[in-house]
């Protein structure tokens, strides 16, 4: 009887406690599919707005490379709007323009035009502007629109909408192979070439659209026995790719964030060894680099990321880096990418980094440079407008967010990404989404494309890698 009564005892105990672990798997399960249907509802959210968006931006895609001209007075300002103008004397001067601006090259393309400033020198019969392109190198390129336009002798923008002629891409854009070709084709006077450009409309992304304010939906979801707890949705351009910042970039984000500079300046010099032969594959990996105490791995990891695009047009210093999104990037992010940059005062960067959440806040930036005094929102003009940076301070800094060939104006220096270039849309979207029940939570952390599916440009530039998923039960 004792013996049978011990079996019947252990008997109930383990039905009673596989009872339980069943109703815990079940739960586990539950969690898993609410946390998953948060993801889902991220997915349509990010879907939506890459299909839908009003947010665009303009830009005048300069180019930089004039080489290639025939007879052709001064043909470098054509790159600028504001120098001065070329001359065409002659019908067989011929303006060649490549190598064009690489700041927009992860956008989605609305619009593509072919844009001219300019006019005629007054008397005779007038003057006639053939503007072209090819995509391959070789003119005339079959199928191509041509913009034809007898000048008057006030300077005048004119444009030709090319957008249907063919599926356009960045790729096309950025070849070797892509050139602009202005010539005079009627008239016997002289053309004043002001300005050669590529006018190009895309999509952005900024912080106040309703999938970083969660505006888009209500939180928590009941769903049967339990709720999609939350949902959060960040941008994970406006952070610091891990695998391409500069050692400055690494090591002002964690001065910014608290960390003492001597001990900063060793880790980030640190990190940039450890990527020497191991690229992270996750921000979670940067606790193995020697240095890196949980404290800091903490303070950071909000602004770090291994998941945003990488430019494999960048074209100085060095190719194939992250550029930051202007529109979504933190403070310290903002600061960390201006400190080292040379400044007459470190209030200047406070000035600056506020001054441009500022001015995001009312209107977000769109572009790096427009000619376009109708667009405002352009960084090149609002720095300028900085009265308290110097000549050289809005040059450096300027030189600093472009990612083109170009210097920043005329006279200014040279390109030198000291930290790395601004953007203004948004390669990759880190969800975390958490289901909840019998107030227990799982806790999914994935990173989805900008179009809301699973496939993204990963730490090497693979964009065919799909996106990274980390489960964690809370």
């Amino acid at each position: 009887m004792v013996v049978l009564t011990a079996l019947v005892g252990a008997l109930i105990f383990m039905v009673i406690h596989e009872g339980k672990d069943t109703g815990f798997q079940n739960d586990d399960t539950k969690m898993l599919y609410l946390a998953e249907a948060g993801v889902e509802r991220a997915m349509r959210e990010i879907r939506n707005d890459y299909s839908t968006t009003t947010q665009t931006g303009i830009a005048h895609l300069r180019g930089s490379d004039t080489s290639a001209s025939i007879d052709v007075l001064d043909p470098g300002l054509i790159s600028y709007q504001e120098d001065g103008s070329a001359t065409l004397k002659k019908d067989t001067d011929v303006a060649f323009l490549k190598t064009f601006d690489a700041n927009y090259t992860n956008t989605r393309i609305i619009k593509v035009e072919l844009g001219v400033l300019a006019s005629y020198v007054s008397g005779g019969l007038g003057a006639t502007l053939e503007v072209s392109y090819t995509t391959t190198g070789v003119f005339p390129q079959v199928g191509n629109a041509v913009l034809t336009q007898a000048l008057t002798t006030t300077p005048t923008y004119y444009f030709a909408d090319i957008t249907a002629d063919r599926a356009w891409s960045w790729e096309a854009i950025m070849s070797s192979n892509f050139t602009l070709r202005a010539m005079r084709t009627a008239g016997n006077r002289n053309i004043t070439l002001d300005y050669l450009f590529l006018r190009v409309t895309y999509g952005i992304d900024t912080a106040p659209e309703a999938w970083s304010t969660g505006s888009y939906q209500v939180y928590p979801i009941t769903l049967g026995a339990g709720t999609v707890q939350s949902v959060s949705i960040t941008a994970e351009q406006g952070k610091v790719h891990l695998n391409t910042a500069s050692q400055a970039l690494l090591r002002y984000l964690m001065v910014e964030n608290g960390t003492a500079d001597a001990t900063a300046n060793t880790v980030a010099t640190a990190i940039v060894n450890y990527r020497a032969g191991n690229l992270l594959d996750t921000i979670e990996e940067l606790q193995q680099v020697t240095g890196v105490t949980s404290t800091i791995y903490n303070a950071i990891d909000q602004d770090i990321t291994v998941c945003s695009y990488i430019s494999p047009y960048a074209q100085q210093p060095d190719a194939a880096r992250a550029s930051i999104n202007i529109n979504t990037a933190s403070q310290a992010v903002l600061r960390a990418i201006f400190t080292p940059i040379t400044f007459s005062s470190s209030s200047d960067i406070t000035d600056l980094a506020s001054a441009i959440i500022t001015q995001r806040a009312a209107a977000p930036f769109t572009c790096f440079y427009s000619a376009d005094a109708l667009i405002t929102t352009d960084f090149f003009d609002f720095v300028r407008a900085q009265s308290y940076l110097s000549n050289a301070e809005d040059d450096s800094v300027l030189g600093n967010a472009d990612a083109s060939d170009l210097v920043p104006r005329s006279g200014g220096n040279q390109e030198d990404a000291i930290t790395t270039e601004f953007s203004y849309d948004t390669n990759g979207f880190k969800v975390e989404s958490v289901g909840r029940v019998n107030s227990r939570d799982l806790r999914i952390k994935t990173v989805l494309s900008n179009q809301g599916t699973r496939i993204f440009t990963n730490y090497t530039g693979d964009t065919s890698s799909v996106g990274t998923r980390q489960e964690n039960f809370e």
